[in-house]
């Protein structure tokens, strides 16, 4: 979860001011954290090979992700760059690496020459698939780790095909998990123990994606429930069909938690899970107040018939209309914006962006949306 840290009078500092972290990732896992960490104040070096990581050929997202960094560029197939890597090693607090298993040991900056160097260093491995176990060495990106740890399967469309979620799920939960890590690591070597070594963090992106698949696969199983609503005599082709249908679409397989288009060709996202009051109060705002008698398990069992009197009954009214409407009644509703929308959204802007016009950091600080991308400096020196 993003916040902003904010209190009266002077702005407080940043909760990693004074903490160096050098970069050695490419593409999304590892800069977004990187990233992450330079929004909570962390001083952050970039290592770019020559002519700069591949991320580069998207300049939208690498400035996304990169702003507030500072690049260097080594070659660290030379010696003369590796031993300049390593003396900014001596300094630093957290060095990232995103390389398969294997490859920052070849490259001679692995865990064991870098906590040589420093051993109160934390050092964090992102890979797909981990340092450890059978496919440590099996390239990857997020829709591999997506599919292996499920997440595809659970995002199958109705003809039962399976898809890659739209948003990178593995890339940036692993970049979260990698920031939540690497913190704890810094206050447990910080808490008082000088001495205390630093800490060895492996972090895969199909880790994480299997805890949210596994977390959302078995905390949200509507078919359970649903069975007891299903009539004793109904047909045993249908009863499956249903079943199968709960099992791929989980909470959106409920009628009031589901996207309707509106009058004005504009949609809606209604996000009713199983507060008794809201059901009751949605059914009456549609105009539909038989229907707020129904169980949990009949409204699952009727969706598609519900989701049909829904998507009638909204279809009379333009979005803004029916907003007004729901707000009035603390509904739990909302329209569905573009990212562009989104972003001119008053409420969001309002949480994004300061008074001078500039995107807010995940905690208080802002970072200009104009910054260009860091230019590389090819003499090992800063840029």
């Amino acid at each position: 979860m993003m916040c902003c840290l904010s209190r009266k009078g002077p702005l407080m500092s940043a909760p990693l001011e004074g903490i160096t972290v050098l970069d050695l990732t490419w593409n999304l896992p590892g800069p977004y954290a990187s990233f992450l960490l330079a929004s909570l104040g962390a001083t952050v070096t970039k290592i770019e090979p020559p002519g700069g990581e591949p991320a580069r050929h998207m300049p939208t997202l690498f400035e996304a992700i990169n702003r507030g960094k500072d690049s260097v560029v080594l070659d660290l197939k030379q010696p003369g760059d590796r031993e300049r890597l390593l003396q900014q090693v001596g300094h630093a607090d957290v060095f990232i690496e995103g390389f398969r298993p294997g490859v920052a040991d070849r490259l001679g900056c692995g865990a064991p020459i870098v906590q040589a160097h420093n051993p109160r260093i934390v050092y964090c491995s992102i890979s797909a698939f981990g340092q450890r176990g059978p496919r440590r060495d099996q390239p990857g990106h997020d829709l591999n780790a997506q599919a292996l740890a499920g997440l595809c399967h659970l995002a199958r469309d109705p003809s039962g095909r399976p898809h890659g979620l739209p948003i990178p799920v593995a890339d940036l939960s692993a970049s979260m998990s990698a920031v939540a890590s690497i913190c704890a690591a810094l206050y447990a070597r910080d808490r008082g123990e000088s001495d205390r070594p630093g800490a060895l963090l492996d972090v895969a992106m199909v880790d994480t994606a299997l805890s949210w698949a596994s977390i959302w696969s078995d905390g949200v199983d509507l078919a359970a429930s649903a069975r007891r609503a299903i009539p004793p005599g109904m047909d045993p082709l249908a009863r499956r069909l249903l079943l199968e249908r709960l099992d791929r679409q989980r909470l959106h397989a409920l009628p009031h938690y589901e996207v309707f288009r509106c009058r004005d060709g504009a949609w809606l996202a209604i996000g009713v899970v199983d507060e008794r009051h809201f059901w009751t109060s949605l059914c009456e705002a549609l105009g539909l107040r038989r229907l707020s008698g129904l169980s949990m398990s009949a409204r699952t069992v009727l969706s598609p018939v519900i989701k049909r009197l829904f998507a009638l009954s909204l279809r009379r009214r333009p979005r803004d209309t029916w907003l007004e409407r729901f707000e009035a009644e603390g509904l739990p509703v909302c329209a569905v914006l573009t990212p562009a929308e989104a972003r001119a959204d008053p409420h969001l802007r309002g949480r994004l962006v300061d008074p001078r016009g500039r995107l807010r950091a995940p905690v208080a600080g802002g970072i200009g949306l104009s910054h260009d991308a860091p230019p590389l400096s090819g003499d090992g020196g800063v840029s």
